[in-house]
C-alpha cells in the first residue's frame, strides 16, 4: 500500500513539473509573441495599438514589481536632486569668488592710487607750496642742517 502511494505522489509531482513547464513554455513564448509585436512594423493580427502596457507585458513589469522598487526609484529621484542642487551652489559660489576677486583688485588699485597721492602731498616742497599759498610767512625752512647732540661730549 505504502509503495502504491509513493507511486501516486511521483506520478502528481511529475505531472505537476510537466504542467508548470508547459505554463513557462506559454509565458515564454507570449512574451516572445509579444517582444516581436512591438518591434515589428505594420499591422500584425490582433494588434491594435502598441501601448505601455504591452511594454510592461513583455518586460514583465507588473504592479507589485512597481511598487517594490519605489524606495529605488525616491533614492534616484533624491540623489539626482542633490546632484542638481549641488551643481547650483557650486556654479554660485564660484561666481561670488569671481567677484570678490574683481572687488579686491579694485580696492588693491585705490588704495595704491591714495598711497601716492599721499606721498605726493605729503613731501616737504608741496608743504611749503601749501603754506605760501596760505600766506602763513612765520614758518621757513631751516637755513643750518640739523645736528646730532652726543651725551659723552
Amino acid at each position: 500500500m505504502a509503495e502504491r502511494e509513493k507511486d501516486e505522489e511521483i506520478l502528481l509531482t511529475e505531472k505537476e513539473r510537466t504542467e508548470s513547464s508547459e505554463q513557462k513554455e506559454q509565458t515564454t513564448s507570449q512574451r516572445r509573441r509579444l517582444w516581436s509585436s512591438l518591434f515589428t512594423e505594420g499591422e500584425s493580427e490582433g494588434s491594435e495599438g502598441k501601448g505601455l502596457k504591452d511594454v510592461m507585458q513583455a518586460v514583465q513589469i507588473d504592479g507589485k514589481w512597481f511598487f517594490k522598487q519605489i524606495p529605488l526609484f525616491l533614492l534616484i529621484l533624491g540623489g539626482i536632486l542633490l546632484l542638481v542642487t549641488n551643481r547650483y551652489q557650486a556654479q554660485q559660489e564660484i561666481i561670488e569668488r569671481e567677484q570678490l576677486i574683481k572687488d579686491v583688485e579694485d580696492w588693491k588699485f585705490q588704495s595704491l592710487t591714495r598711497s601716492s597721492e599721499l606721498t605726493t602731498q605729503t613731501r616737504q616742497s608741496k608743504i611749503e607750496e601749501r603754506l605760501r599759498s596760505l600766506g602763513d610767512s612765520t614758518l621757513s625752512p631751516a637755513k643750518e642742517p640739523p645736528f646730532t647732540i652726543n651725551p659723552n661730549d
